[in-house]
């Protein structure tokens, strides 16, 4: 009896001193926002059809003849070589999208690749793309669209109508989100990431029950999201970029009843700095959005407005450099392949990554709130990137980073959020005799795992 006193009265002593406070990272968690940067493609029927993507009418109106689908050069080996040349470390399919089309072999959707005349109906880009992960060593995931199907005509998860015949197919579309969920997550291996778009409703909002069949046969993916769980948030605007500061955590375990449209998603977007559940941010974007352009989905005579390299590299600093995952969404075209100039552009984007952040001036770590370093003599730097070691959640809560030039102190980068990267470009190449980090604040300890000068 008095063991179990003095256990009790130790846990209570370790909540008063606030050790429980911080909210720990999953594994998965922890893998998601050292991956950093992924890409997601986009391909349906509205591909083939030339016409320019109506997104209010793609909703609602079912594809006259699904037999458009006829990629004659399909290669997943290309759209993934292509993220890897860009630095992605994982590439997710959209493997049903509003159209309710599926892009595998399912025996519980009639509207998939089993119904068509390309391959003789034995075609399956699931299979062909997780295989092409493996061989270039990216991460597979999947994005399941189950919110909107104009096939089955459901509209925001729901059947229209309160008759009886409505309420009945409700209810077979509930058991169909299921059963298509539970083969993807059993048939083809493990994935990273599991994205439902816009949600997926559970069974108090009158939608299918999804989240046991992920947690039973995807205990190490990544959940996005229902009002249940969400492992991640969407980082409130589909610009690539998160502003500054934003936090690894949020005060709910959902984020999306949260979202605070009217206050232009500012919940989601900073996150909160001592919010009870780590929920790190990502930060998406289709890279043909250039120029007023917002094209998910690929349309002919659009290679105008795919964003030009100095733009995605502001995107990578204002999104990883925040503390956020980045995602670029990729389409193929009508033929199956990855454009050229898309292409292109994603190995030029690779490139000038590796040029800029593969060779560091200097590096060191610390878990002291006041470390100080002599610099390497002459050598200049005007990137800063400092990353925090999240194992134990994040903790620093205000930092400043100083360099000595003269016998004076100078402040090059200072703020609040680390998380998992911190990136600070300056205005122009300084050197110095000494670099000091100061933390002056954080939660029971920290370890930052490396401040790098580059």
């Amino acid at each position: 009896m008095l063991r179990i006193i003095l256990i009790s009265l130790l846990q209570l002593l370790l909540l008063n001193t606030g050790t429980s406070q911080v909210p720990i990272p999953t594994p998965a968690q922890l893998a998601w926002a050292g991956a950093e940067f992924g890409v997601i493609f986009h391909y349906d029927l509205h591909v083939f059809d030339g016409q320019p993507y109506n997104q209010a009418k793609n909703r609602i109106t079912p594809v006259a003849d699904y037999n458009i689908f006829n990629p004659t050069q399909l290669d997943t080996d290309q759209w993934i070589l292509a993220a890897k040349n860009a630095g992605a470390t994982f590439a997710i399919l959209t493997v049903t999208h509003e159209t309710g089309f599926a892009l595998y072999q399912s025996d519980f959707n009639p509207y998939s690749l089993k119904a068509l005349k390309w391959r003789d109906g034995k075609g399956d880009i699931l299979r062909d793309f997780i295989q092409s992960c493996n061989k270039f060593g990216l991460l597979p995931a999947i994005y399941i669209g189950i919110r909107w199907n104009s096939f089955m005509g459901i509209h925001d998860f729901y059947v229209d109508g309160n008759a009886p015949i409505s309420k009945n197919r409700q209810a077979y579309y509930n058991t169909y989100c299921e059963n298509i969920t539970r083969e993807l997550v059993t048939k083809y291996g493990k994935f990273f990431f599991i994205w439902f778009d816009g949600g997926a409703h559970g069974p108090e909002q009158g939608g299918a029950d999804l989240l046991p069949i992920i947690s039973a046969n995807q205990p190490d993916a990544i959940f996005y999201h229902n009002l249940q769980r969400a492992d991640v948030r969407w980082g409130g605007s589909e610009s690539g970029t998160v502003p500054y500061p934003c936090w690894s955590t949020f005060a709910y375990p959902s984020w999306s009843q949260y979202a605070d449209a009217k206050n232009d998603f500012k919940a989601i977007k900073h996150g909160q700095e001592n919010g009870a559940y780590f929920m790190p941010a990502m930060a998406d974007a289709p890279l043909r959005g250039y120029k007023g352009r917002h094209e998910w989905f690929w349309e002919p005579g659009d290679e105008a407005h795919i964003f030009p390299v100095a733009r995605l590299m502001d995107m990578y600093e204002k999104s990883i450099g925040r503390n956020a995952t980045l995602i670029i969404g990729l389409t193929p075209d009508a033929s199956g392949l990855l454009p050229q100039p898309d292409v292109d552009t994603l190995k030029a984007f690779g490139d000038l990554l590796k040029a800029t952040y593969s060779t560091p001036v200097f590096s060191f770590s610390s878990d002291q709130k006041e470390i100080e370093l002599p610099l390497p003599k002459g050598r200049k730097f005007d990137k800063i990137v400092i990353a925090e070691d999240q194992s134990r959640g994040q903790r620093v809560r205000a930092f400043s980073l100083q360099v000595q030039q003269r016998g004076k102190w100078i402040t090059i980068a200072a703020g609040s959020s680390i998380g998992n990267k911190f990136i600070k470009k300056l205005d122009a190449p300084i050197s110095g005799q000494r670099i000091r980090l100061l933390i002056p604040k954080s939660e029971n300890g920290h370890l930052i795992k490396a401040v790098t000068l580059y």
